[in-house]
């Protein structure tokens, strides 16, 4: 029996598609849907990985698809973590303005609707600022970084999941005879 195929590569693409969608705008509001960009990263990985098992080697089995996912998703949080990096070199100001502008809107919204005290709103308005100052150091960079290291290989490792069981090679059932 043939060992089964090696896991780098599937894992490389997948975590450079899923840094990628995770990262740039537009692209990345699929993440928020339950972090679908990153899940889609786990299940990428196995598919591509399952397409690369051929007759006569070892079985695949759900750990593959975890083994996948994790390996996709440290990939993914270092060219996650890059792309971030690069767009904060290459439009500092435009990111900070639209942050900027999404957050006074969201908090225009929550002051218009009186659910929330207006001492909770200047916090909330502080902390933004805060953020957004503490986004283009390296803190910020690192922080990024370690926390990109934490979740995407949580949601990718599901992802792996979820493509084994998408996946994974149908066993003939036992009423069917064969011929």
């Amino acid at each position: 029996m043939q060992e089964k195929p090696n896991k780098w590569r599937p894992a490389i693409i997948a975590g450079i598609v899923l840094g990628t969608v995770s990262e740039i705008p537009v692209l990345n509001i699929i993440n928020c849907c339950c972090c679908a960009g990153i899940l889609g990263g786990g299940v990428l990985a196995y598919y591509l990985y399952s397409k690369e098992h051929i007759e006569g080697m070892a079985p695949l089995e759900s750990s593959d698809g975890l083994i996948l996912g994790i390996m996709a998703g440290v990939i993914g949080a270092f060219v996650q973590t890059i792309l971030y990096g690069l767009i904060l070199l290459l439009f500092p100001h435009q990111q900070e303005e639209l942050m900027r502008s999404v957050s006074e809107k969201l908090l225009g919204w929550l002051e218009r609707m009186g659910g929330m005290p207006s001492d909770a709103l200047d916090q909330m308005r502080d902390a933004i600022e805060k953020s957004l100052k503490e986004q283009a150091t390296m803190g910020g960079f690192l922080s990024t970084l370690f926390r990109n290291l934490i979740i995407n290989p949580i949601f990718a490792m599901l992802g792996g999941l979820l493509g084994y069981g998408i996946f994974k090679p149908k066993k003939p059932s036992a009423t069917q005879v064969p011929q």
